[in-house]
This record gives structure tokens, C-alpha cells and sequence, in this order.
């Protein structure tokens, strides 16, 4: 059965301090956030073990640069970490590369308004209040894009950073904002109480929130360890997008404060998007991502992508 940790500070001097078993993986904000799941398929499916690949344990990342310093760390030196994390640790000179993509779309967001709000289009939200989490975050890039998306431009709305989407969405309820970035699955969970006026899988441009990276360590004495996990994974990845139902069936335990409806709900939804990559480093959606990161001023300039990335590990076709 697999082992789950959750991360923090603790779970990060454990990493640092202590030895940590080799198969334990870090996968950022796991068991809140979709994007990490082929990887509990693929261990409770037995999909790493058929590989040769001894993985049975998930660490849940922190998310952001906490979660490229725990891959670092890991005796594994392979984990998913969002794009703009791993991009930034590069370019400070980290010894690590993207070796292939997560999760390859934003389909797990929605911008929500009241049932009774007078705001019907994204054009609406002219001179309006939008709750995100925090500055710089994937749901301010997507407030702007939103309002892009109405024709507007990003200073003809306000944007109000409350700390965490939870935040944004209780401000909505007691009108401190007009609208809210909230997640597929809490607006599932209460969809007679949220409108949705953009839904980012449908409305957008795939854009790449996660990939597995790897440390040139990894990469270096054990190529070919490397390859049966991305192998394996992108196995669980089909599973999914075939069979989602008896996926999300499988992803119960790991959820378990979520309503099973819910759950399947969500997990046919984002299969049917195509939110799960088999792996491929595709340039188009990691370049709208690079876009978002500029948008929000947490990058300058142009991505050197061949600085970043190698598809050498990913499966002939997929290269």
C-alpha cells in the first residue's frame, strides 16, 4: 500500500536530515491539487513496479521552490514541481532539467461569480473586484488572462490577492469581490451556490502547469531508472484518460475528504480535456505558461528552452 507524506518544514529536514527511502517521490501540492495523480496510479496500479521501478511512497510537496529544493534533496532525484519553479531554479544554476510534462493544461481552474451576479461575460468584469491567492501565482496569471480573454486589459479590473483561493472564494460570498479563481472541484462541490464565467480548460490555450524534473545526478548514473518512471508514468497516464471512471475510484483514499461524485466528476472532466500529458515536452503550451509568468512579472525575457529541457529520457515517440 502506498505511504503518504505530507511535506512542511518537518517533512523537508527529513529529506535534508535523515535518509529517505528511495522510493518515496515529491509530487508539489499533492492530494489537493489533480496534476500529480498518474503517480498514485501508477503505484497503486502497479504500473512502477511492472517498470522495475521500486516507488511506494508520495511526498507532498509544498509547492514552488520548496518542492525543486525536496526533489533536489530526495535519494531519488526525480519528482513534479510546477514549470515556473523549475525554470527559475535553472536559471539560478541548478543542477536540474525538465524532463517531461504533468499536467499540460489549466483545466483545473474556473473564474466563478454568484448565481444572482449581474456579470454574464468576462467582459462584465470591467471595473470590477477579483479574488486570487497571492501575487505572482498561477491564479493572478489567470485573473489577467480572463480579462484578456473579455477583451480588457489587466488594469481595467482590480485584482485582490487574498492568500489562498479558500480566501478568495469566502470573499466572494461576502461581496468583498466581485468574482474568484477557485478549482474545478470546490465549484463541483457547490455548483448551485458558483456561476462559472470562464473555465480554463475550455477557454484557454493549454498552458503547462507541471513536469517532472530530474537531477543531473539522476540522469547521469542511472539514465535508464529514469526512463521506466517517465515509461510507467506516462502507463498510468493512458489508464486514466481510457478508463477514467475506474480511476477516480482508485484516487478515492487519496481524497478522502472529497465526495466520491465529486471526485469522478472531476477526474472524467479533466481526462476528457486532456489535462494529463503522456509526457511530452511540448513547446507551444510551456511557451503560454512562460507568457502567464510574464504577465505577472515573475519572469523577464525569453525562455532558452534548451537550457531547461531534455526529451532524451521520454520514449522514442514522444521525443
Amino acid at each position: 500500500m502506498m505511504r503518504l507524506k505530507r511535506s512542511g518544514l518537518v517533512a523537508a529536514l527529513l529529506l535534508v536530515t535523515a535518509p529517505a527511502r528511495a522510493e518515496d517521490i515529491v509530487i508539489t501540492q499533492f492530494g489537493v491539487a489533480f496534476a500529480g495523480n498518474p503517480f498514485a496510479i501508477g503505484i497503486d496500479g502497479g504500473y512502477f513496479k511492472k517498470a522495475g521501478v521500486d516507488l511506494t511512497g508520495i511526498i507532498a510537496g509544498a509547492g514552488g521552490g520548496t518542492s525543486v529544493r525536496n526533489v533536489m534533496a530526495s535519494p531519488l532525484g526525480y519528482g513534479e514541481v510546477v514549470l515556473s519553479a523549475a525554470i527559475a531554479a535553472i536559471r539560478e544554476g541548478q543542477d536540474i532539467r525538465v524532463v517531461n510534462v504533468g499536467a499540460r493544461s489549466v483545466a483545473d481552474v474556473v473564474v466563478v461569480v454568484k448565481p444572482e451576479s449581474p456579470i454574464k461575460s468576462l467582459k462584465d468584469l470591467e471595473g470590477k473586484r477579483i479574488g486570487f491567492s497571492n501575487p505572482k501565482s498561477l491564479s493572478e496569471i489567470l485573473a489577467i488572462m480572463a480579462l484578456e480573454k473579455g477583451g480588457l486589459k489587466a488594469e481595467q479590473a482590480q485584482r485582490v490577492a487574498l492568500g489562498s483561493l479558500g480566501g478568495a472564494l469566502t470573499a466572494l460570498e461576502k461581496d468583498g469581490v466581485e468574482a474568484a479563481i477557485t478549482m474545478q472541484v470546490v465549484w463541483a462541490q457547490r455548483a448551485d451556490k458558483l456561476r462559472v464565467i470562464l473555465d480554463a480548460g475550455r477557454d484557454l490555450p493549454p498552458m503547462v502547469q507541471s513536469v517532472g524534473i530530474a537531477t543531473g545526478d539522476l540522469m547521469r548514473k542511472n539514465p535508464d531508472k529514469l526512463r521506466k518512471i517517465i515509461a510507467a508514468r506516462r502507463e498510468a497516464v493512458q489508464f486514466m484518460n481510457a478508463k477514467p471512471e475506474e480511476a477516480a475510484k482508485m484516487l478515492g483514499k487519496h481524497f478522502p475528504k472529497m465526495p466520491a461524485d465529486v471526485l469522478h466528476k472531476v477526474t472524467v472532466q479533466l481526462a476528457k480535456n486532456g489535462y494529463w500529458s503522456e509526457g511530452r515536452l511540448e513547446r507551444e503550451p510551456m511557451e503560454n505558461m512562460a507568457r502567464g509568468l510574464r504577465l505577472v512579472g515573475d519572469l523577464k525575457g525569453d525562455v532558452d528552452w534548451s537550457k531547461v529541457v531534455d526529451a532524451s529520457f521520454l520514449p522514442k515517440d514522444l521525443q
